[in-house]
């Protein structure tokens, strides 16, 4: 999809209606692994996939998703809830290229296991993803939703 198009026909998806296959996990991944983050410190980041439907059903707001991918940090400061935001987005965009439903989800991330994080990271960001019957087409969106200031 082209990448206008793609930003365009973006929404957040609640309803899914299978798992992904693990080429299309892998493309999701790798998007996460090309996103920018401060400083370039990569090893502070961790990626949790969850797919397992127990620990799934223990973590409410996430619409019955049948993967939840946790991005993790050791001591979080905004600069590591900023470049959490990048990966996310990555995802999600690498979610939707491929004709999935994705959903940011921070909402939740009180609710995952600590027992399912790397030890000494705790969830900072989430993305739901899974099949999707949803049809992604773009809106027009008005070049005014946030108010600009330009300085020339």
């Amino acid at each position: 999809m082209e990448t206008l198009k793609m930003i365009h026909s973006r929404k957040a998806i609640r309803k899914y209606s299978g798992q992904l296959t693990d080429k299309q996990l892998h493309q999701i991944l790798l998007a996460a692994n090309a996103a920018p983050v401060s400083l370039g410190s990569y090893d502070d980041y961790r990626l949790t996939v969850i797919q397992d439907q127990q620990i799934l059903s223990q973590i409410n707001g996430i619409y019955n998703a049948p993967t939840l991918i946790v991005v993790s940090t050791q001591n979080p400061t905004k600069s590591e809830y900023v470049s959490a935001g990048a990966i996310v987005h990555n995802m999600e965009l690498a979610a939707e290229d491929q004709g999935l439903g994705a959903n940011y989800n921070m909402g939740s991330i009180n609710l995952i296991p600590a027992s399912v994080l790397p030890d000494g990271f705790s969830a900072i960001f989430a993305l739901t993803v899974g099949q999707t019957s949803e049809e992604f087409t773009p809106k027009n969106i008005s070049d005014d939703r946030i108010k600009t200031n330009i300085v020339k």
